[in-house]
């Protein structure tokens, strides 16, 4: 078995290479290219960019002598994180948090594997009641706690998949489109895709992501990602009454 940690080296691995790129391409420093390009921060259960252990974490990096010295930092801070984070502002059920509605009533949902490693994976179909529970609580939760809301948002590169589609009412999964506006890779919006329910790499998009590195469009590095991130939205009732609340 893959140490829990270690499993990380090859994903962490490709976000400094894009990191790498990018900072040679549009000349930022490195500490820049990785703030903007990797989900590190995130991984490492950190909010705020102004935080001191991260801007200590890109001094480190920027001092490092190379590629394999700033991964073994990487994984060395990383084994300091938290097992499982979510930002400070989402409200987590299971696997899925929401956050409170914006002014015009559209309120943002999202999905992180709550228990990396664990079989079968959070969308195989022997799990499917698990995240319908999951997925009911929340609704629940956002009928009683958030009246104002009035539609659902979500960002990610998983509606590509019909596995987790067919968690949703199929006005929502019907609504996908791929992201227009910039896509921003500090999370697992767009990340997320290159590792399977393990955290560990999928051999096949690892040799394809290093390849699409030599032709990235650096305007729009998203693209080197095989999936593209896609945009899914449908008016509140629609969950509300595919889930019986």
């Amino acid at each position: 078995m893959i140490p829990s940690t270690e499993r990380f080296a090859d994903y962490f691995g490709l976000q400094l290479r894009l990191a790498a790129v990018m900072a040679d391409a549009r000349s930022l420093p490195l500490r820049e290219a990785i703030d903007l390009y990797t989900n590190l921060r995130r991984r490492f259960g950190l909010n705020d960019a102004d935080d001191p252990d991260w801007l200590a974490f890109l001094g480190e990096m920027e001092a490092a002598s190379g590629e394999d010295e700033r991964l073994a930092l990487t994984l060395a801070r990383y084994r300091q994180a938290p097992a499982l984070f979510r930002p400070a502002y989402q409200v987590p059920f299971g696997c899925f948090a929401c956050e409170p509605p914006n002014e015009d009533g559209v309120l943002r949902i999202h999905f992180m594997n709550a228990d990396v490693g664990a079989e079968p994976g959070p969308l195989s179909a022997g799990r499917r009641g698990e995240r319908l529970a999951e997925l009911t609580e929340m609704f629940a939760f956002i009928r009683r706690e958030y009246p104002a809301a009035r539609q659902v948002l979500g960002g990610s590169w998983l509606y590509n998949l019909e596995a987790y589609r067919r968690l949703f009412p199929a006005a929502y999964g019907d609504s996908r489109r791929p992201t227009d506006e910039p896509v921003r890779l500090g999370g697992t919006s767009t990340w997320g895709q290159m590792v399977d329910h393990r955290g560990v790499v999928k051999p096949d998009l690892h040799a394809r992501f290093l390849a699409s590195l030599e032709t990235i469009d650096v305007q729009r590095p998203w693209l080197a990602f095989p999936l593209r991130a896609m945009t899914a939205t449908a008016p509140l009732q629609a969950f509300f009454e595919f889930y019986g609340v």
